[in-house]
């Protein structure tokens, strides 16, 4: 028998009481972005303007304590072993200001949600096909094995392997983490729809790589709800480098196969080899939170713009803005 950790489920009891059943359309915001220092002061401007607050992570104990300063926030986010840790603090202090203002701020990532269930379980002793065969969690434990298995085999011929060889395993890797962020982008859609009942305007944190939730989202609310596409720095990517947000060819590879269509056998392998140009030649600095917004993004697109190495116009219009 396992021992199964609780997890909770968005459902329409984490509405707060008070709110109303909507009877007109309301607004999503999908803000997209990437967790830097810089993005900070768009993503709170967007954060005020609306009702609740959807956040791109899994919900963890101790959040609203946090939120309601009622917990210490430091020791909340050593426990969480964040990845981006000074961002995380400063976004948390600015999500405190809001959950203050009497605004609704949700952990809503279903797929992430279920992989640390699958770890807790593991870590717990539970056979793994017996983990795997639970039916909620067995579509993530399938995805998530296919994918890693493929970036195992890339790391493995990475240094060794003939740059053809290593093209191929960039190819079949980027097909299983295609499909690995359609199923999450469904998972979060499906989460959110019981919120749009009772907010306004709600605004949704996504990395820049989740277009596919907007997809998702509007087949699922068939018109109910009005979708609003952001990117949080699209005022200083535009006049850099023409497009509301720059594209590696690792991601285009990845968007291409998300979105499952258009792409030649021949420019397939130019991405892959291009983003392995990418990835040897490029660094990501961590710029410090004293520097100019404006001078630190504009800065690193400056030579995204020289290379003329990201195709944006074949990313459709309608996703991009």
């Amino acid at each position: 028998m396992l021992k199964k950790k609780h997890y909770s489920r968005v459902s329409l009891h984490l509405v707060p009481e008070g709110f109303p059943i909507m009877t007109e359309r309301p607004l999503i915001t999908l803000g997209f972005s990437s967790h830097r220092m810089e993005v900070l002061p768009y993503e709170q401007e967007e954060m005020w303007r609306h009702d609740a607050i959807v956040l791109e992570e899994a919900p963890e104990p101790g959040f609203i304590d946090v939120l309601s300063k009622r917990a210490d926030l430091g020791t909340y986010l050593e426990n969480q072993d964040m990845e981006f840790p000074e961002f995380s603090h400063r976004q948390f202090e600015r999500l405190q200001e809001l959950h203050q203002a009497r605004k609704a701020i949700y952990q809503i990532e279903p797929y992430l949600e279920r992989i640390i269930e699958i770890h807790t379980l593991l870590a717990q002793g539970a056979p793994p096909q017996e983990v795997a065969d639970q039916p909620h969690l067995r579509p993530i434990y399938e995805t998530e094995k296919q994918a890693d298995g493929l970036l195992l085999k890339f790391y493995a011929c990475s240094h060794t392997a003939p740059f053809q060889r290593v093209v191929i395993a960039v190819k079949e890797f980027a097909r299983a983490d295609a499909a690995r962020f359609r199923l999450r982008d469904e998972l979060r859609a499906q989460a959110l729809l019981p919120l749009v009942d009772h907010f306004s305007r709600i605004y949704v944190e996504a990395g820049y790589i989740h277009l596919y939730l907007v997809k998702t989202l509007r087949r699922l609310l068939s018109g109910k709800a009005r979708l609003r596409p952001v990117f949080l720095m699209a005022s200083l990517a535009r006049p850099a480098v023409g497009v509301p947000r720059p594209l590696g060819p690792g991601d285009l590879l990845t968007l291409f196969h998300i979105f499952q269509g258009g792409l030649s056998e021949k420019s397939e392998e130019l991405l892959a080899a291009r983003s392995l140009f990418i990835l040897n030649c490029s660094r990501k600095p961590k710029w410090p939170p004293t520097r100019a917004p404006r001078r630190t993004y504009t800065t690193r697109l400056q030579p995204i713009a020289s290379l003329n190495i990201f195709p944006l116009k074949t990313v459709p219009s309608s996703i991009l803005g």
